[in-house]
């Protein structure tokens, strides 16, 4: 047997506590290369003699061999999972495959072959997971795991007639297009008036873009994070919209802006008039001088040309965009201070960190400590567009925005022109291989997407064909972590990549697909009502590239739902018996075969 065919890793997403008693471990194996798999374990330090005069003492392991679950799998990997409580929080343990090849942390021994000595508990050739410390859990807030989300960018949602601030363009219809420079007039009043809306679509809880002073209508240039935009109101206005949305249950996280700030932020300004005199010199990364290398117009504002990189560190090349210096003592207490204003003044739920992969972590394990000990429920979710397990480590964020989740789905259901497309199989190796890459707990807590600000929105994407866009949503809830709803996603709003995924919202009923709403207000009362449906206990039962279909099955205690998809304009038949109710119209079900309609599904809780 090669050594190649197994994998596991302790102290990792393999091997973690999941709560102060139990470790859940991960076993990976070549597909169909084993008939089962067991863990062997015990205490590392109980051991007891076997001989009368106590010379000779043999290791007590707690059990003689635990059968694992095989829970995953997929055309190249088979993944078996366990939870164990070890009584004395911490373990020795190796695993044993087909009750025969023992599977150490430095070798893998042949039990009926090698005759070497007793290799069978050899602890020196055991993982080790040497003590569960309650300080160290992972703890997420309770609350996150309740929460469907619904992202809302201000400047588009809604604008309330109560109030004075002055759009640059009027309210557009669904189909017309936006730009960057465009102002719709959308504020903090007029999302207090649909929060009756919010609730009953059935989102608790609040994600919205930045909300703090700045001059551009996105506002991730922020110049004063202790300031709602005029554009969007007071600080009066938001702490009035934070207390009726509590009142009704919902979470409000804002949105911080702590990798860059923007160009008139006073802190950069008093550089470009003081450069190296200013005591905020260092609060930024000045390369060369002279710091302004590019054309400024009339009011003294850049003039954005892509051939010249600026002479400061920013987002991306935006001279807009300066990068904080967050080693810096001067701006690191400048932005931990607004962590907390908004928490303490405020009482906010939590903050999404936007381009949190480029700020240190350092930084990022300060943060959580002044925000937890503001608001110990308070979550903390990133803006990481790629693999987070080194911000997932309990000591920087809870979360981040799942587009390692979403990315598999563009390429499946939307078979992407612009990027690979993929098959059936695929796909499923792809989230097998995502729902090993982070503890339970992290994956439970995820902030799911299918779209968002930054994205093409999920009917565009679907080359307007929202049957084909609901099994976006569909395989969303019925996935382990939390689902989002961009606004407007919920009536068939469209729109290309950003800006144009910015559209204002469509209040008219006239212009909202009522019948799109009703179908995802039906995926959040199965999330609500129905334990297993979406439950971290996921995998594939069924995957096709001959008819590039999938099935999945989702399971909590006793209750199982499963969910057949298929993302194709033709009928698929699947070879699969199926007994239970049909929770799209709560009629009793029974087939020996599935066959699907073009774009087509079926969701059965199993009898």
């Amino acid at each position: 047997m090669h050594a190649k065919k197994l994998y596991h890793q302790a102290k990792s997403s393999y091997s973690y506590s999941y709560d102060n008693k139990t470790i859940h471990l991960w076993l990976r194996t070549a597909k169909d290369a084993f008939l089962e798999a067991s863990v062997l374990y015990g205490d590392p330090f109980l051991y007891e003699p076997i001989d009368k005069e106590m010379t000779i003492w043999v290791w007590l392991n707690e059990t003689k061999n635990v059968k694992m679950e095989k829970r995953l799998t997929d055309l190249e990997f088979d993944y078996y999972f366990i939870a164990i409580q070890p009584p004395y929080k911490r373990v020795k343990y190796a695993f044993l495959l087909d009750n025969r090849y023992l599977f150490g942390t430095r070798e893998t021994y042949d039990l009926k072959t090698d005759l070497k000595g007793d290799k069978k508990y050899n602890l020196f050739n055991y993982f080790n997971y040497p003590f569960i410390h309650e300080e160290d859990l992972f703890t997420i807030p309770k609350w996150v795991n309740q929460t469907v989300w619904y992202q809302i960018f201000p400047d588009r949602f809604n604008r309330s007639l109560n109030y004075h601030n002055q759009p640059t363009h009027p309210w557009f219809g669904p189909e017309q297009k936006v730009t960057n420079q465009m102002k719709l007039g959308g504020n903090i009043l007029g999302i207090i008036e649909k929060l009756d809306y919010l609730q009953d679509l059935g989102c608790n809880g609040i994600y919205f873009t930045p909300i703090f002073k700045s001059p551009s209508n996105h506002k991730y240039d922020t110049k004063d994070y202790f300031q709602i935009d005029p554009d969007f109101g007071t600080n009066d206005d938001f702490k009035l919209l934070v207390e009726k949305a509590h009142e009704k249950g919902i979470k409000i996280i804002l949105d911080g802006v702590f990798n860059h700030c923007g160009y008139e932020h006073p802190f950069f300004q008093d550089v470009i008039k003081n450069g190296k005199d200013s005591i905020y010199y260092d609060c930024f990364y000045i390369q060369n001088e002279p710091l302004i290398n590019f054309e400024l117009d009339h009011n003294a504002k850049p003039i954005y040309n892509q051939a010249i990189i600026p002479n400061y560190l920013t987002f991306a090349f935006t001279p807009f965009m300066p990068k904080w210096n967050t080693n810096n003592p001067i701006a690191r207490k400048h932005l931990l201070d607004v962590a907390k204003f908004w928490i303490e003044n405020y009482d906010i739920d939590g903050w999404r960190l936007d381009v949190s992969n480029e700020v240190s972590h350092d930084f990022w394990r300060e943060f959580r400590q002044v925000v937890k000990t503001s608001k110990k429920e308070a979550f903390i979710f990133g803006e990481n567009w790629d693999y987070s397990g080194p911000w997932l480590l309990g000591d920087q964020l809870d979360a981040v925005m799942n587009y390692e989740f979403v990315y598999p789905l563009w390429q499946y259901f939307a078979q992407e022109s612009h990027s690979i497309p993929i098959k059936a199989n695929q796909f499923r190796k792809l989230i097998n291989k995502l729902l090993t890459s982070y503890p339970l707990q992290v994956t439970e807590a995820m902030f799911n997407l299918v779209e968002s600000h930054d994205t093409e929105r999920v009917i565009y994407r679907s080359s307007e064909n929202k049957n084909l866009a609901f099994l976006f949503y569909l395989f969303m809830f019925a996935y382990p972590g939390r689902p989002n709803i961009y606004y407007g996603g919920e009536v068939g709003l469209s729109g290309g990549h950003d800006p144009d995924s910015r559209r204002a919202m469509p209040w008219d009923e006239k212009t909202q697909d009522l019948n799109f709403k009703n179908s995802l207000k039906w995926l959040i009362k199965l999330r609500k009502t129905e334990k297993a449906f979406g439950a971290s206990n996921f995998r594939f039962i069924h995957s096709s590239d001959q008819t590039n279909t999938i099935g999945i099955m989702t399971k909590k205690a006793d209750e199982k739902i499963v969910v057949f998809i298929n993302p194709n304009n033709k009928t698929a038949q699947i070879e699969y018996q199926i007994e239970g109710l049909n929770l799209a119209n709560n009629q009793k079900i029974k087939l020996q075969e599935i066959s699907l309609d073009p774009y087509g599904y079926l969701v059965i809780k199993l009898k």
